[in-house]
């Protein structure tokens, strides 16, 4: 039996996209081409590695020990090709970053123009998702960016760089009641709707340790929503108010305004750099702390 590394790769995709489309996204590939490998991959093994469920995958016992020995081959390789840009200077190379959907968002698009028109030859792939989502996604890339309040989360594979600060402050429609203040305290919360970011939300944390610090108690979530353009969506339809990064508003947005919290609530915003990390992906992590660190709040 003689398995094929691009097989192998395409697999972890899957499961790490959890749908085949996904994967094919992730591997630059069509989903026809990837849907052949993966068949083939099976055909190989002789037994099913995974069964469909619903628009996404289920692993079967096999897949879940199968996958184990693919992540490492898929990781194995990211090192050799580090390894290789190295040898080539730094004018080129590929860089993975992991950012929270805050920082994806509203921080990096200015950050990559910037980047991209001084190393034009160096591509930047952001994968984005909540603060303990990027956490779990550290193995597999380069740099993080996060905020949040639990270093404790922290894997084990990366040191924690504090870049500066974020204020949060709560988003509502223009002619909210809450409007007519300069400042919202947190009490002022219970005689509205307040639509929560979802669990493992850097945004969330901070809110929910400012709340128990402020009542004494865990607040009870009525409306979640998955991501910062769900929470401002919901906002202009009407369902509540918001709890965002300064950073999320939209430029020329006129239906939702902002006004700050009172006392402020601030967060921090760090960078997860991994002890091997490449010369290629230090020198983006240079540029990205140059360029956060003054639009943040210093610390």
């Amino acid at each position: 039996m003689k398995l094929n590394p691009d097989q192998l790769l395409s697999f972890v995709a899957l499961v790490q996209s959890g749908s085949v489309s996904k994967a094919a996204t992730a591997r630059h590939l069509t989903q026809p081409a990837i849907s052949n490998q993966l068949k083939r991959l099976q055909d190989t093994i002789g037994m099913p590695l995974y069964r469909r469920q619903g628009r996404g995958v289920q692993l079967t016992a096999t897949g879940e020990a199968f996958y184990q020995h693919a992540l490492r081959v898929q990781q194995s390789l990211y090192q050799t090709e580090l390894f290789a840009q190295g040898l080539h200077g730094l004018t080129a190379g590929r860089v993975h970053v992991a950012a929270s959907q805050t920082i994806a968002g509203s921080l990096l698009p200015s950050a990559l123009v910037k980047f991209r028109h001084q190393y034009p030859d160096i591509e930047i792939f952001v994968d984005s998702g909540n603060s303990q989502q990027v956490f779990q996604h550290m193995q597999s890339h380069d740099i993080g960016l996060v905020e949040s309040l639990l270093p404790e989360a922290v894997p084990d594979c990366c040191r924690v760089e504090m870049l500066g600060h974020d204020s949060i402050v709560v988003v509502m429609c223009a002619g909210h009641p809450l409007a007519l203040n300069k400042a919202v305290g947190l009490r002022a919360f219970q005689e509205y709707p307040l639509i929560w970011r979802e669990s493992g939300s850097g945004t969330r944390e901070a809110l929910e340790q400012a709340w128990m610090i402020e009542t004494g108690r865990r607040p009870e979530v009525h409306l979640c929503m998955g991501g910062v353009s769900a929470v401002l969506e919901a906002v202009r339809q009407g369902l509540g108010v918001g709890v965002v990064s300064q950073f999320c508003l939209p430029t020329g947005e006129n239906v939702l305004i902002t006004r700050p919290l009172q006392p402020p609530l601030l967060r921090p915003m760090s960078m997860l750099i991994p002890a091997n990390i490449s010369p290629i992906a230090a020198l983006v992590a240079d540029f990205l702390r140059t360029y956060l660190k003054e639009k943040l709040e210093p610390l």
